[in-house]
C-alpha cells in the first residue's frame, strides 16, 4: 500500500527497516511484531505518507504509530548503509514504477543491535529477544560468547566495553 501511494504522489521512497519486522523480513524464525521500526526518513513525513500509514491503521485496528522511526535513536552511527545493509525488495511487487524500496541490517548488524537493546527484564520481550539472539548466532555460525561481543563492539564500541549483560544472555 505504501508503495502504490508513492507511485500515486508521483515520489519513492527508501527505507531501512529494523527490529523484529526485519527479522520477519529476513528469516523464518519469527512471525510475528507489534511494528515496523524504521530509520528516520531525514524530512518531515509528506501528507501522502501519513495518510496511508493512517488508512493502514485504521483498517487493520493497529496502534496510530505503527509505522515509526523512534528506533533511529538506537542505531549505530558505526553502520553504514552500503555495507550493513541489504535490500530487500521493491514495492509494488506487480507494477513498473517502484514506489518503496526497503532495506534491512545484515544478520551482523542486526546482532548488535539485538545485543545492545536487550530486555531481559520483560518476561515476554526478553524471552523474544533471546530466541532471536540464538537464531541470529546460528545464522551468522557463533558459537563463543566473545565472537558476539566482537560483533556488538563493531558497531558500538561503549556497549561492549561493559556487556555484561549481553554476557549472561549468551552463556
Amino acid at each position: 500500500r505504501i508503495g502504490r501511494a508513492a507511485v500515486e504522489a508521483g515520489t519513492k521512497l527508501q527505507i531501512a527497516v529494523y527490529g523484529g519486522s526485519a527479522l520477519m523480513l529476513a528469516s523464518n524464525f519469527r512471525f510475528a511484531t507489534e511494528d515496523v521500526d524504521i530509520r528516520e526518513i531525514g524530512f518531515d513525513w509528506p501528507d501522502w505518507l501519513s495518510q496511508a500509514i493512517s488508512a493502514i491503521a485504521a483498517e487493520n485496528d493497529w496502534s496510530a504509530t505503527w509505522f515509526n522511526d523512534a528506533v533511529t535513536f538506537h542505531l549505530s552511527p558505526l553502520a553504514s548503509h552500503d555495507r550493513d545493509h541489504v535490500a530487500f525488495g521493491t514495492f509494488p511487487r506487480r507494477n513498473e514504477r517502484v514506489g518503496l524500496s526497503v532495506f534491512i541490517p545484515t544478520a551482523r548488524y542486526m546482532l548488535a543491535l539485538k545485543l545492545k537493546s536487550l530486555r531481559i527484564s520483560d518476561f515476554d520481550k526478553g524471552a523474544q529477544d533471546m530466541s532471536d539472539t540464538a537464531h541470529l548466532l546460528k545464522v551468522l555460525g557463533l558459537t563463543e560468547v566473545e565472537q558476539a561481543i566482537e560483533v556488538l563492539a563493531e558497531f558500538f564500541p561503549k556497549s561492549a566495553a561493559d556487556a555484561g549483560k549481553q554476557r549472561f544472555v549468551l552463556k
